[in-house]
């Protein structure tokens, strides 16, 4: 804390002290009123119809100004965020300027915030201009992902921490609100402002850009608007650690000391393509005094191309018992066998595969918002509206990828796994038809030739021999290798006393391990809606209103629809087309050198070879056959550069140390996976997953009514009643055997479920003016959010591995040798699980004690009365790729969960010191932004920690600190802003918690005013270069390193202009 605060604190007087100082001078300004129908919280663009002698300020105090007004006047318990012009949203992303608000935390994506929870839940709805927000990153979840939405299209964004019956949905944990510019906020006339900036990063050095534009026109009561903007920014993410997922040494079976053990350790070089496009658009005409029609639209495009390149190093799922600490520590706590676990610091691995890997997995979504609506609001007693919105979302997410082996696979004794499998003549292995084959004369096995001319061939000559040893160590908490330069023991393709740095740094050692797109989603979503609001102003007719204490009533209903439909798929392809089983040939999802296509249950390709077992002194029979089948093997020795263009990589960053270079595909070139899956193989197509494809349809009813009361002139509340009735419509699908020569079952069916639900949501939202400055806020709600839709709709999925193929390792629930077999099982839905439910408490303290300067304190409680979590039991029996069940496997499925519990306290401040002190005075221009969230937790439902303490909720951070200090005169602004997360869960594994690490970020902005409409800026995001961090913990005692994430501090430089 003492570095960063230094580092900050110099930076920014080191620009404030080189920049001269002018008189202030702005055109005025002031908040408008909102013309959304409910709730009345304006927090769009600002009017310039203001009196030329009222005292006005700009720029970031202005910004901060509106912020604070908009929570001063709210019924509600809420915060804001604001922009006082076109395009000055001061971070790269909304979620970015979200996580200066108290209790809101964010998750960051390739350094730029994406997805947020509030108060350490994710159970939050998205609005737009005070309706649903359909957006494709999240259709089928409810965390909040605004990767797709520019910042510069927005005027600002309303945070709801306690409920408001007017909004149209109402999260568990709160509400987020986007504002959009409406045309009638600008004055009379054209207004027409521009953005343009450039990008870079300190480790990508990409020329990056943004460029926004706003029209506006306005003539009395009539306006039109459009604004747009575009972006193009490539992301360095850097990533060293697990891969493959992660088990404990004795998952698989086991009786000793327990210990981490992956399926394997990736080392990647890793930059995150992104380019955003938005298109915002409205009309607004005030048709006759006080009836106003609204008209908007509201349309993003995104696309993503996250590209990994590295190397792999793992068991190639065939055992967990490639690792062994050599460094370590005994901690408190034991495994399910009753012996400790370890907490590793360093281990040797028996690098059962070593592969390049590259991987591209990219993003195409978009979404369109459309709504339009009549509001009456004459200035008399009565306003209502009537809105009807239409909503469109697609989103579909692609994997390309590509392994390079480095092994030539041939059979040795210490070799764990070898493509040359049979035990009666170690010279078999890939096999061809004699079309292939035949392009590789010098490289057959041996001299067999099958029935049809088919041939054994040997599919990496170049290739290192037996397994290499290799060394990590993880005690720095990063990932540093040692082993790579010691002469292998195993000559191997390249001759005696080659290392395997040498093997890593020839091109032709690498031969395609495999390609494969997989775990694909195309997700598609589609909402109506149509609702009328009222509200009756008794207080229009008389003081004190009806009663003496009833104000104002509300009332309105809202029906909508929402249909969602999530697919999951791999790709498939056709392979040996006229000489297969079935004709069409054997559709194959991994097109790889050890997938062999004799699969008695499902397709076959392949001939007859000579039986190695025959014994010619016993009669011919079946089980003394003179030739036995032999598959082809699924895909032909393939260069690396054959198909796809290559480079050599030696920069993964600075979490990687001691790794040398290696030869890579370039991930560009799986842009498009079908595409390029179809040129190679000629065909591909997709094979769903059946138990993660579903439809959902939502159809909802709700009424409200809400009553404004007051009690003298200081104590005021809205009490009122929400009703929602829920129509949920599933559709599963049926999951049978897996899918020969892929990770998937078939599909035998559908299954179509209905459910339906009410929910009566009391709230009551409380204030007391103690004085002109200062307010007691306390609030009450129940609060209702469905599950995310996986949990209604997903069905079985079965994972698999190849079988054992070693005698000296196989046991007897073992598949046999070249099938797939079950390893666990998960059922992802349930229709009758209960929706979230929760009863909210909040209690808020405010003090004003300027215009633009604000000190709070909340406590806020969330008891949760229903909700999911997953349970595995180890009681699980399905079939292998054979058909034949062998084994009980953990089988985990969702249940409804009860009595969770999250309570804490919010504080913060927002200080401008020209409300403390006079002009002159040093301090006078800056200003301060800061707070702090508590936010303790524990998830009773889903057990315990291996050290008795119970699981947090995920993504929950304790602790969470925002502090920003800005400056601003006539001309210059600048700003610089820290923020702090502790701990936060990300996932666990046989009891254990694995957490992202504390995580902190300070980003500073620098805005120059050359003219009163146009303005030069710089802004700087990660500036100190923060990585995050996980860890295992065992114990309080006891933290083992896991993965890393580096981002690149990103710098820009742009320029403002509005006319």
């Amino acid at each position: 804390m003492t570095r960063i605060a230094a580092r900050v604190a110099g930076l920014l007087c080191t620009t404030i002290i080189a920049s001269p100082a002018f008189a202030q001078e702005a055109p005025p300004s002031s908040p408008s009123p909102a013309t959304t129908t409910p709730p009345a919280v304006a927090a769009g663009a600002p009017s310039d119809q203001t009196d030329a002698n009222a005292i006005v300020v700009t720029g970031i105090r202005a910004s901060q100004a509106k912020s604070i007004d908009i929570k001063r006047k709210a019924d509600a318990i809420v915060d804001a965020i604001t922009a006082e012009d076109i395009g000055k949203l001061p971070d790269v992303t909304i979620t970015d300027s979200l996580q200066r608000i108290p209790g809101i935390q964010v998750q960051r994506s390739a350094g730029e915030g994406a997805t947020l929870n509030i108060r350490g839940l994710p159970q939050v709805y998205t609005l737009i201009n005070g309706e649903q927000y359909l957006s494709p990153g999240n259709l089928g979840t409810a965390q909040p992902n605004l990767d797709d939405v520019p910042a510069q299209l927005l005027g600002g964004v309303v945070v709801y921490k306690s409920e408001d019956l007017r909004n149209a949905l109402s999260g568990v944990s709160g509400t987020v609100d986007l504002r959009t510019r409406r045309p009638l906020d600008f004055r009379n006339g054209l207004t027409v402002s521009g953005q343009a900036e450039y990008d870079r990063g300190t480790q990508t050095k990409g020329k990056d850009y943004l460029t926004s534009g706003l029209v506006n026109y306005r003539h009395g009561n009539f306006g039109a608007l459009i604004s747009a903007a575009y972006s193009k920014a490539t992301l360095g993410n850097n990533y060293a650690g697990w891969g493959g997922g992660i088990f404990g040494n004795n998952d698989w079976g086991g009786s000793g000391q327990n210990w981490i053990a992956p399926h394997g350790y990736e080392t990647f070089h890793r930059e995150v393509e992104r380019r955003r496009l938005g298109i915002s658009g409205a009309v607004q005409w005030e048709m006759v005094p006080g009836l106003t029609f609204t008209g908007e639209g509201f349309y993003t495009k995104f696309i993503e191309h996250d590209l990994r390149a590295g190397m792999n190093i793992s068991n190639r799922w065939t055992g967990l018992g490639w690792t062994t600490p050599t460094q370590s520590q005994t901690t408190s706590v034991n495994g399910s066998n009753g012996q400790p676990w370890l907490d590793v610091d360093q281990y040797d691995l028996d690098a059962w595969w070593v592969n390049s890997f590259s991987v591209n997995r990219s993003i195409h979504s978009n979404s369109k918002d459309f709504s339009g609506e009549l509001k009456w609001d004459n200035g008399g007693a009565f306003t209502g509206s009537v809105r009807g919105i239409y909503a469109k979302a697609n989103y579909l997410n692609t994997n390309g990828q590509v392994q390079g082996d480095l092994s030539n696979w041939q059979y040795y004794p210490d070799r764990t796994f070898t493509l040359f499998r049979n035990p009666a003549d170690r010279t078999r292995g890939t096999f061809y038809p004699s079309n292939i084959a035949s392009q590789y004369p010098g490289r057959y096995s041996n001299a067999i030739v099958g029935s049809n001319g088919g041939r054994y061939v040997n599919p990496n000559p170049q290739g290192y021999a037996g397994d290499p040893l290799l060394h990590i160590d993880l005690s720095n908490n990063d990932v540093r290798w040692s082993g790579f330069n010691t002469v292998l023991p195993t000559v191997g393709g390249l001759g005696p006393g080659k290392s395997l740095a040498d093997y890593m740094a020839n091109l032709g050692s690498y031969t395609v391990a495999a390609f494969s797109s997989e775990g694909n989603n195309r997700n598609n979503s589609d909402l109506y809606a149509l609702r009328a609001d009222g509200s009756y102003d008794f207080e229009k007719h008389s003081d004190g209103g009806l009663f003496g204490f009833l104000g104002r009533v509300d009332f309105g209903a809202r029906a909508s629809r929402r249909k969602t439909s999530i697919v999951v798929y791999h790709l498939f392809s056709r392979l040996y087309a006229g000489q297969a089983s079935d004709p069409a040939g054997c559709a194959v999802q991994w097109k790889a050198i050890d997938v062999v296509l004799d699969n008695t249950s499902g397709c076959t390709a392949g001939e007859q070879v000579p039986n190695p077992a025959f014994n010619p002194a016993l009669p011919v029979s079946a089980a003394n056959p003179q030739t036995i089948f032999q598959g082809y093997t699924a895909w032909k020795p393939t260069a690396l550069n054959q198909y796809n263009n290559v480079y050599f990589l030696s920069d993964f960053g600075s979490q990687t140390k001691g790794f040398p270079g290696i030869w890579v595909a370039d991930p560009k070139d799986f842009n498009d996976p079908l595409a390029f899956q179809t040129r190679v193989f000629g065909n591909a197509f997709p094979v769903i997953i059946p138990g993660s494809t579903y439809d959902v349809t939502f159809h909802d009813v709700s009424f409200y009514g809400n009553a404004a009361l007051h009690f003298g002139d200081n104590i005021k509340a809205n009490v009122g009643l929400k009703a929602i009735r829920t129509r949920l419509n599933v559709k599963q699908n049926q999951t049978g055997p897996t899918v020969p020569y892929g990770d998937t079952n078939t599909d035998t069916g559908d299954t179509f479920t209905k459910n339906s639900y009410w929910d009566w949501l009391p709230s009551v939202n409380a204030q007391w003016d103690i004085n002109r400055r200062m307010k007691l806020r306390a609030a009450f709600a129940k609060t209702m959010m469905p599950l995310d839709l996986g949990s209604y709709g997903g069905g079985l999925t079965i994972a698999t591995n190849d079988a054992q193929c070693d005698p000296t390792k196989r046991v007897a629930t073992d598949a046999p040798c070249g099938q797939r077999q079950v390893t666990s099982a998960s059922s992802g839905g349930n229709p009758f699980l209960e929706p979230w439910r929760a009863t909210n408490y909040d209690l808020a303290f405010e003090w004003y004690p300027g215009r633009a300067s604000i000190v709070n304190v909340g406590l806020f409680k969330i008891d949760i009365a229903s909700f999911v979590t997953t349970q595995t039991l180890n009681d699980g029996q399905f079939p292998d790729s054979d058909g034949v069940i062998r084994r009980t496997v953990p089988f985990t499925r969702p249940v409804q969960g009860r009595s969770g519990k999250l309570q804490g306290i919010e504080a913060g401040t927002k200080l401008a010191f020209s409300d403390l002190t006079s002009p002159g005075n040093f301090l006078h221009n800056f200003g301060i932004d800061a707070n702090f969230t508590y936010a303790p937790n524990k998830d009773k439902s889903s057990g315990r920690q291996l050290d008795g303490e119970y699981f947090p909720f995920p993504d929950n951070s304790k602790f969470q600190y925002n502090a920003a200090l800005w400056y601003q005169d006539s001309r210059l602004q600048a700003r610089i802003a820290y923020n702090r997360r502790s701990p936060r869960l990300s996932g666990r594994v046989d009891g254990i918690p694995i957490f992202q690490d504390t995580a902190q970020y300070v980003d500073v902005n620098v805005t120059y005013a050359l003219t009163p409409n146009i303005s030069l800026y710089a802004n700087g995001s990660n500036i100190l270069g923060e990585i995050e961090k996980y860890y295992y913990q065992f114990d309080k005692k006891h933290q083992q390193f896991s993965s890393s994430n580096q981002f690149e501090p990103r710098y820009s430089i742009g320029l403002r202009a509005k006319f």
